[in-house]
């Protein structure tokens, strides 16, 4: 995707002399022409298609020019540069980290933030690419493990952990890293990001599964098995998101995707992959020791009393 938003043909209008800008805002003005920040236009048939996050990629691409060492991408604009997942919305604005300030500011582009770290604390890992500065669009943005640090310490965990259990999952940080680079951290958001750190986890298979995750945490559950394998000699086995013991208790997250997306259907006809998954739950069901298994869709993961009455409906207590 980055190679995409790369190739997108951005108009920048100050390079073109004054006629030929009011020629392009009247296009802006019947529609032929839209606007990713001002001064810097786009074909709109570019955009069809173009995810949240991938609109702020072009965003940060327009902007890029103006974000000049030491200035780097960061934290959220970082997040999207590195290609981890949003749970909520990308950032309005660019944001980005100037270590010669002492305190953020916010400007009509940009929201610039100080410096919250001392020398960085990964010098054992120094060299490798988790820990080294990336550009693009000409800018700098932050390293794969300062970005994970900095949306754990300022974002809530619902949406930090998908992205650092991602990392983890997709093997592309270690957890030694990330805890090195906590202790540069300073204390303003040392606990919250330390919390998010310790429940990262390389088990999680998607963004739904970490949000399920910190649900459970949310709601006092007893700790889950992740990724449970159930079989026998001899017959198909079946891993599932999370394996209650105590319990009895099986817990899936379905997202629409399973059912709807074609990669993931693989060629399969959307009733094929119902009635596919029914077989699962069949054979899982099987198995004397599972009471029950309670599925969660993406619409209840955002609503945590839907989650704590579907637990407390199977046996599964919660504060």
């Amino acid at each position: 995707m980055h190679e995409r938003v790369l190739a997108i043909p951005l108009i920048r209008t100050g390079h073109h002399p004054s006629a030929e800008r009011r020629a392009l805002q009247r296009r802006v003005h019947r529609g032929e022409l839209a606007v990713i920040r001002p001064g810097v236009l786009v074909d709109p048939i570019h955009l069809d298609g173009l995810r949240t996050d991938h609109r702020h990629l072009l965003l940060i691409r327009a902007t890029a020019p103006s974000v000049r060492q030491p200035v780097a991408l960061s934290h959220r604009s970082a997040a999207v540069v590195h290609g981890l997942p949003f749970v909520g919305p990308p950032p309005d604005k660019v944001e980005v980290v100037d270590p010669r300030r002492a305190r953020g500011e916010t400007s009509a582009f940009l929201r610039v933030r100080a410096a919250t770290t001392a020398t960085t604390a990964t010098d054992r890992w120094a060299g490798l690419p988790p820990t080294m500065a990336v550009t693009f669009g000409g800018a700098d943005a932050t390293s794969l493990v300062r970005t994970l640090i900095d949306v754990a310490s300022t974002l809530p965990i619902v949406e930090a952990l998908p992205m650092i259990d991602a990392a983890l999952h997709e093997r592309r940080v270690l957890p030694d890293m990330l805890h090195a680079e906590l202790t540069s951290l300073q204390p303003s958001g040392h606990d919250k990001a330390t919390a998010a750190v310790a429940m990262g986890s390389a088990l999680s298979g998607s963004p739904a599964e970490s949000i399920c995750r910190v649900r459970f945490r949310q709601l006092r559950t007893p700790e889950p098995v992740q990724q449970h394998t159930f079989a026998r000699p001899g017959e198909r086995t079946a891993v599932v998101d999370f394996w209650f013991p105590d319990q009895g208790v099986v817990v899936e997250v379905d997202g629409r995707a399973k059912y709807e997306d074609a990669a993931m259907l693989d060629g399969r006809t959307t009733a094929d992959a119902h009635w596919q998954e029914k077989r699962r739950e069949d054979f899982i069901r099987s198995f004397s020791e599972v009471r029950a298994v309670v599925r969660l869709s993406w619409s209840d993961l955002m609503d945590p009393e839907r989650i704590r009455a579907a637990l407390v409906r199977a046996g599964i207590p919660c504060r």
